[in-house]
């Protein structure tokens, strides 16, 4: 009986836990909404792609004008994936029977119906057009500056047909959008005067196309970009380079065949009443494009001779003009770079970096920049994961970690991390972000276009040898004005070239000729440079509450006001360096202290723009010792330079008085 029960009792234990209700699955969160348009261009005709590019960046501006590539599976897909655009366009020409799913991860109702016609969709994009521009085919020239132009104008481009009749379907575009006239450029003027119903514009040459376009751009507000390309190229980057200057409001500029006069194109351009205060560049063109030059070496060593690109001015000149090329082998990747930009800059959650310095525990001043720039990251919001010295940092550790930062920041050998850790052969998708390789010869197109194949945006470095402290130093100083100052990544950069021009001059007035390796921080200024667009921003996070102030430069009327905080990081030591710096401040390798104790002097930089008469120049005097500061200007850009070491007793801060002058002849 007993047992009877038992399995009664069971059973109905069992029916009872039957009958529970099943508790409901837990609430998956939504999935982020789909954004944003892709216009993705195949197989066409190089004048078609040159118009389709222009069409859509005048006439949608806000959709992303993509290449693809043969390699879309592994380098359009991954950005998609990451981009969850709402709609996707295919213009031109694609493989037959290709799988739209593999080949770029979307499928309809995303994936719009294919545009075979290049001409006929750029044209849709302007259903009305009073105006309109027709182009030769060739030169190259004419045809790059027509289209920048259309861009500008906003209107459609008709670039002459191949064969007896060149202009063989623009009557049927025109008619319906209700043209008035055209703006015919070179051999299209002859046949445009037959078009009939429409007045013609003539513009000659590609000179006169180019001072139109930058008549219209002045037109409708500053000219803050200059778009440097070489028309005769053989990746054929120059077609893009219309777009990247209608997309982004730049003047073009065309060097020659060999590129070898980009530095005088650059030059005669800032000189232009309309384009002088531009205030970056971008160069559409790789290395044998437009190559840079050879130039002694100022810090006498393995090479007597380094390469530098060629608008960067000689001797001891400021660096005026921020500068980023884009380029690849592969061209699909130029407008990717861009797009992988915005993505970045629209990440949420503070920016994420990975520091990685002095593996083997060599280079024990570049560890002491380092562990500060990691400070200064993390004071500023970063999130920041570092590994300094002696960490045992393993190849898998750095490998695990590298795809989930936004900025990697390499700080040591070059060979350690080719040889030791092997970074070529990694294949992992990156986020878009910054790698900034701070080692002799890390910057070389082969190693960089693996990095872009991944997912980087822009790869930041030196194709030239360089020293530790000089590259800690300029490193430090283009993170603090990343972070602090909300600088794009060409404005740091520029800002921390000009720290180490001032630095060489502060360094040989207190030191003399007792001074030492002034010729490296030349160089680190003239060679450090970045491959991608100079004109992206980080996120920008806001600093913890416990945050540390930073330092402080106020301008009221004629007096600049230098506020030190109250307090400095704790001391860094890494034998027989130590340094103590404000938040804010800048280090380099000025030792305060004997040989055994070797203290780094905490120095204070800012950038300070000034208005004055126009014609005249900032003369600075203070209290503090002429040896202990250097001012330099920049009159192109009106902005002064103001680098400070400063005294015990200046423990608030430092007050200089600005005079405007005549220039000194």
């Amino acid at each position: 009986m007993r047992v009877v029960a038992c399995l009664l009792l069971l059973l109905a234990i069992g029916a009872t836990v039957t009958r529970t209700p099943a508790q409901p699955p837990a609430a998956q969160p939504p999935a982020p909404p789909r954004g944003g348009a892709v216009i993705l261009a195949g197989e066409m005709p190089e004048p078609d792609l040159v118009a389709l590019g222009v069409a859509v960046a005048a006439a949608q501006p806000d959709a992303d004008f993509l290449l693809d590539t043969p390699r879309a599976a592994a380098i359009v897909k991954p950005f998609f994936d990451r981009l969850q655009p709402a709609a996707v366009t295919p213009v031109g020409a694609f493989p037959k029977d290709h799988d739209s799913a593999k080949r770029w991860g979307v499928t309809a109702p995303v994936l719009k119906p294919a545009e075979a016609d290049p001409v006929a969709f750029a044209w849709s994009l302007f259903p009305k057009a009073e105006r309109a521009v027709v182009a030769p085919r060739a030169p190259a020239a004419e045809l790059l500056h027509a289209a920048a132009l259309a861009g500008a104008l906003k209107v459609p481009l008709f670039v002459l047909r191949e064969g007896d009749d060149p202009l063989k379907g623009l009557k049927e575009l025109l008619a319906p959008r209700g043209t008035k006239s055209v703006i015919a450029v070179g051999a299209a003027i002859a046949p445009s005067k037959a078009l009939g119903g429409v007045a013609v514009e003539e513009l000659t040459d590609a000179a006169a196309v180019a001072q139109a376009h930058r008549k219209e751009l002045a037109r409708t507000g500053k000219i803050d970009l200059l778009v440097l390309t070489n028309p005769a190229d053989s990746p054929k980057l120059h077609s893009l380079a219309p777009w990247v200057a209608v997309k982004r409001r730049a003047p073009l500029l065309l060097t020659a065949a060999d590129g070898k006069d980009a530095g005088a194109v650059v030059a005669a351009a800032l000189k232009d009443k309309d384009t002088g205060r531009a205030d970056a560049m971008i160069v559409v063109a790789d290395q044998a494009a437009v190559p840079p030059v050879k130039r002694e070496n100022p810090a006498k060593g393995k090479d007597e001779q380094i390469e530098v690109d060629q608008w960067i001015p000689n001797g001891d000149g400021l660096i005026s003009l921020t500068t980023g090329r884009v380029f690849h082998a592969d061209r699909a990747l130029v407008p990717l770079m861009l797009a992988r930009q915005r993505l970045l800059e629209r990440a949420a959650g503070p920016p994420k970096i990975l520091i990685a310095s002095n593996p083997g525990d060599g280079l024990p001043l570049l560890e002491t920049f380092s562990r500060n720039t990691g400070r200064e990251l993390t004071n500023a919001g970063w999130k920041v994961e570092g590994r300094y010295g002696k960490t045992n940092l393993t190849a898998k550790e750095l490998r695990d970690l590298l795809p989930e930062q936004d900025a990697f920041l390499w700080e040591g050998h070059y060979r350690t991390l080719i040889d030791t850790y092997e970074f070529p052969k990694w294949t992992e998708p990156l986020r878009p972000s910054v790698i900034f390789l701070q080692s002799c010869l890390a910057l070389n197109a082969e190693e960089a276009a693996l990095l872009f194949d991944r997912g980087a945006a822009s790869v930041v470095g030196t194709p030239n040898r360089t020293y530790s402290g000089s590259g800690g130093a300029l490193t430090l100083g283009f993170f603090d004005s990343l972070a602090y100052d909300g600088r794009t990544t060409g404005g740091s950069m520029r800002h921390a070239k000009n720290f180490l021009v001032l630095y060489a001059e502060l360094k040989a007035k207190r030191l003399g000729e007792a001074a030492k390796l002034g010729g490296a921080n030349q160089r680190a200024a003239w060679t450090f440079t970045i491959w991608g667009d100079p004109t992206a921003k980080m996120p920008r996070p806001a600093p913890a509450a416990d945050a540390m102030p930073a330092l402080k430069c106020d301008v009221v009327k004629n007096t600049i006001s230098l506020s030190l905080p109250e307090k400095k990081y704790p001391s860094t030591d890494v034998p027989p360096y130590k340094a103590e710096m404000w938040p804010g401040g800048r280090l380099a390798g000025l030792i305060t202290t004997d040989i055994e104790d070797r203290w780094l002097a905490p120095l204070a930089f800012v950038e300070v723009p000034l208005d004055g008469p126009a014609g005249q120049e900032p003369r600075l005097s203070s209290k503090l010792p002429g040896k202990n500061w250097v001012f330099r200007w920049d009159p192109r850009r009106r902005v002064g330079y103001l680098l400070v070491l400063p005294r015990e007793k200046d423990e608030k801060g430092v007050e200089f008085r600005v005079k405007w002058e005549a220039p000194t002849p």
